[in-house]
């Protein structure tokens, strides 16, 4: 199969995705550098072949093990939903979309350095979480 042009994902300004978790979308210009985060990643097949992978930026949170048993479930959760949700607003394709493959191993991350990253703030009882979410999605022919 060819590849025949990328597939940008649809920008989504907000979703709640319970009574307590929302995301909503950045619209500011300031560059972003994490260097602890997890990240999960979605592989996308069918008319389309890429990946979608998400960032949870933990910088300057201080967690719990508990904190953690329940803030992961909800990121991973939560952008299942939202990219679930870019992909039905796009073309009439055929995607299968993976599941979540979570790693708990940071990457560094700097927006200034890439372009085309979505910034997501993750609210959840109060607290805020930088959410990133960057992907390479091609329509095949």
């Amino acid at each position: 199969m060819d590849v025949s042009q990328a597939l940008d994902l649809a920008k989504i300004n907000e979703l709640k995705i319970l009574s307590n978790v929302r995301l909503i979308n950045r619209h500011d210009l300031n560059s972003l550098n994490s260097q602890e985060n997890l990240h999960v990643q979605f592989s996308l097949g069918g008319e389309v072949q890429g990946a979608v992978t998400c960032f949870l930026c933990l910088d300057h949170h201080k967690l719990t093990q508990t904190d953690k048993n329940y803030i992961f479930p909800l990121f991973v959760e939560s952008m299942n939903i939202l990219v679930g949700k870019q992909l039905s607003l796009k073309q009439e394709l055929k995607i299968k979309l993976s599941p979540p493959r979570l790693s708990m191993i940071s990457q560094r991350i700097n927006t200034s350095e890439k372009s085309g990253m979505q910034h997501y703030d993750l609210q959840l009882d109060g607290q805020t979480f930088s959410v990133l979410t960057e992907s390479f999605i091609e329509i095949l022919n």
